[in-house]
C-alpha cells in the first residue's frame, strides 16, 4: 500500500470520534443534548454545574470522558500523521507541502484538546481549540489552491472551499453564542459542531476522494513520487 493510501486511510480514521462521542453521550446520567451541550462537555472529568449565572449554565456529568478525550488524541494523531504521508500528493507541490504543514500542526492542537479537558485546563483547552481551527483553516485554504489543476483534484478543492465556508460561518455564530447573542436560539451545541465537526468530516471526505483516486491507479508509486496518480489524473 502506498503512502498516499495510508495517508487517506488515516484521515478517514479520524471519524473514530463519532462513535466515541455517541457512546459517551449515552452514559450520561442526565440526557446529553446534542443541540444545547458543547462538544467539550463530553470530555469534562467532574460532575458539576458549569458557567453558573450565564445563559449557557448547564449540568455536566460525563462518566466516559476518558473515551472522548482519548478519541480527540487519536483524531489529532491521524490528521498529523496523515498530513505527513500526504506531503507530496498535490498538483501544486510547494503549496501543497505548506498546506500539509499547517494541517499537521492542526493535528497537534487537536491532540492537545484531549490532553487538556475543559474543566481542568479551561484556558489551555480554549486556546488549543482556537489554534486548531485557525491552523486548519489556513491549511484548507492552501490545499484548495494546491489542488487546482485536474478533475480529481478539483473535487478536493471544491469540497475544501465549501467546508471552509461552513466551518468559519459556524465559528462566527459560535462566538455570538458565547456572548449570549441571538444565535443562541439555534443551539450552542449545534453551532459548535458546525464550526468544529465540519473540520473532521472534511478531512475524512478528502481521505475518501484520495483513496478512490489511488485505487483507480494501476501503477503503484514510490515514496519519492508520492501522489503521482492524483497529479496526473
Amino acid at each position: 500500500m502506498t503512502q498516499l493510501r495510508w495517508g487517506a486511510l488515516l484521515w478517514i480514521a479520524g471519524l473514530v470520534t463519532v462513535p466515541a462521542q455517541l457512546i459517551a453521550a449515552a452514559q450520561w446520567p442526565q440526557r446529553y443534548s446534542w443541540t444545547s451541550n458543547l462538544i467539550s462537555d463530553l470530555g469534562v472529568t467532574t460532575c458539576d454545574t458549569f458557567d453558573v449565572g450565564t445563559r449557557v449554565e448547564r449540568y455536566i456529568c460525563s462518566p466516559a470522558h476518558l473515551l472522548v478525550n482519548g478519541s480527540f488524541i487519536v483524531v489529532g494523531a491521524t490528521l498529523l500523521i496523515g498530513s505527513l504521508l500526504l506531503w507530496s500528493a498535490w498538483p501544486r507541490l510547494r503549496t501543497g507541502r505548506v498546506a500539509m504543514a499547517f494541517l499537521a500542526a492542526g493535528g497537534v492542537f487537536v491532540m492537545l484538546v484531549g490532553v487538556f479537558p475543559w474543566d481542568t485546563h479551561p484556558e489551555a483547552h480554549d486556546v488549543v481549540a482556537l489554534a486548531q481551527a485557525v491552523t486548519q483553516w489556513v491549511g484548507m485554504i492552501l490545499l484548495a489552491v494546491a489542488s487546482r489543476g485536474n478533475s480529481a483534484a478539483r473535487w478536493i478543492s471544491a469540497l475544501t472551499i465549501v467546508s471552509l465556508i461552513v466551518s468559519v460561518l459556524g465559528f462566527v455564530l459560535f462566538v455570538d453564542v458565547l456572548g449570549g447573542g441571538p444565535s443562541l436560539a439555534l443551539g450552542r451545541g449545534l453551532i459548535e459542531r458546525v464550526a468544529f465537526d465540519t473540520l473532521t468530516l472534511w478531512s475524512a471526505a478528502v481521505g475518501f476522494v484520495l483513496l478512490k483516486t489511488s485505487t483507480r491507479t494501476s501503477t503503484d508509486v514510490g515514496a519519492s513520487r508520492l501522489g503521482r496518480s492524483l497529479r496526473s489524473r
